[in-house]
């Protein structure tokens, strides 16, 4: 079922890119001066709206939720640095959620939330960047990988399960992440930029109870059984993939696109998963640093 939605969704919300896109294709000429790459500061803030989840998670039901609300607002900041020659450029990331399952009856049984906070690093595989190609070169394809330090608490909560109606979501991993920046450039007019970023767990820590136990017995009777585990592509093969493209608009630009995240484990002999799409609109605004 929620695949189907998603199509359905995701059709919807291409027109609605395509229109924008056309609407504000003829942008601002560009008459700003000329600064140093490593002086830039790239701000970008987002909604995710009309979002849509899936939840599952063993240690509290059976049952899988599919037709999920999510809201998500998520703040990037990125720069480029002078290491490596000057190629590597540092990328911060916060990502706030909270999803809300629907059941059939009886109104909204099942919620998640959570906040991630990423640092990452960048090798710019060309002289121009990926924080901000639209200024710095004639290129169209601009791309950059590196690793990404990313921590995460949330919880989910299932207001039907009387034994266990919570579960603590916490790790710590070290992710792959890569960017693939394609450049529109228009004659008198500032360009278009599509970018799109990969990001996926390589190895870990994660919390979780095992199987059978209960959190009284982790923090009351402070009887741990594992409960810090190990976690790599295998365990945790999770992703995160973000489609954007930033239209210029008067001295900004404004970011439009799609975030899908699939995060998912399966350790101590428990599965969950947690997989949403969001179509996410916001700003972004390029500032000089001293």
């Amino acid at each position: 079922m929620i695949i189907q939605n998603m199509l359905r969704l995701f059709t919807f919300h291409i027109s609605l890119l395509t229109f924008v896109f056309c609407a504000f294709s003829q942008g601002n000429e560009s008459g700003d001066d000329f600064i140093p790459v490593n002086k830039e500061v790239k701000h970008s803030t987002v909604f995710g709206v009309m979002g849509m989840n899936e939840v599952y998670d063993s240690y509290i039901s059976p049952y899988a939720f599919n037709d999920g609300v999510d809201f998500r607002v998520q703040r990037e900041t990125a720069r480029m640095t002078k290491l490596w020659g000057g190629r590597v450029s540092n990328q911060s990331f916060i990502d706030v959620n909270v999803s809300s399952d629907l059941m059939t009856e009886g109104g909204p049984e099942w919620y998640t939330a959570g906040l991630r906070y990423g640092q990452g690093w960048l090798y710019n595989f060309h002289d121009c960047n990926v924080v901000n190609p639209a200024e710095h070169s004639a290129r169209k394809w601009n791309y950059a990988a590196g690793l990404q330090a990313s921590g995460y608490l949330g919880g989910v909560y299932y207001d039907r399960s009387g034994n266990n109606p919570g579960q603590i979501k916490f790790d710590v991993t070290v992710n792959a992440t890569g960017i693939l920046a394609y450049t529109i450039h228009r004659r008198k007019h500032r360009p278009i930029v599509l970018s799109y970023q990969l990001t996926f767990p390589l190895m870990g820590i994660a919390f979780s109870p095992n199987y059978g136990q209960s959190y009284y017995e982790i923090f009351e009777l402070d009887n741990n059984d594992h409960n810090a585990v190990f976690v790599n592509t295998f365990n945790m093969p999770s992703n995160r993939h973000r489609f954007l493209v930033d239209i210029p608009i008067r001295r900004g630009e404004l970011r439009l696109g799609y975030d899908v995240q699939i995060n998912q484990a399966k350790i101590n002999n428990l599965e969950y998963y947690n997989h949403s799409i969001d179509f996410v609109i916001g700003f972004t605004k390029y500032f000089t640093r001293r």
